[in-house]
């Protein structure tokens, strides 16, 4: 009977290694984008809150065409900076109120609606 010899170990060993090297490496790149995904989803929600908030107000078409608003806001243990503003459309009654949500070293989401001037 013959055995492994040293050096076919050492090489079954290092190509092990390089292999597991490469998937940690993977599943470092996995996490980051995944931690992405969740900002960006939380920011999303942001946006459609503050959206939703201007639809709901009651005056929001007779200021909706010249305003431009922006803040901080605290959700889920991060800030979050938020900006809206109004965009004239070809058509005449027709404006886009669009929001725009970032949080620290993440890019900026932007949503927007489409609202009938009275």
């Amino acid at each position: 009977m013959r055995g492994f010899t040293l050096i076919e170990v050492l090489v079954a060993l290092s190509i092990a290694a390089f292999a597991l090297m490469a998937l940690i490496g993977r599943l470092g790149a996995s996490s980051d984008v995944q931690r992405t995904l969740i900002q960006q989803r939380a920011a999303i929600t942001v946006a459609q809150n503050i959206l939703a908030k201007e639809l709901l107000q009651s005056d929001k078409t007779a200021n909706a065409a010249s305003d431009e608003k922006s803040g901080d806001l605290q959700w889920q243990g991060k800030t979050f900076h938020w900006r809206a503003w109004t965009e004239k459309t070809e058509l005449e009654r027709f404006v886009r109120r669009n929001v725009s949500v970032n949080t620290a070293g993440e890019p900026a989401v932007q949503l927007f609606i489409f609202l009938v001037l009275p």
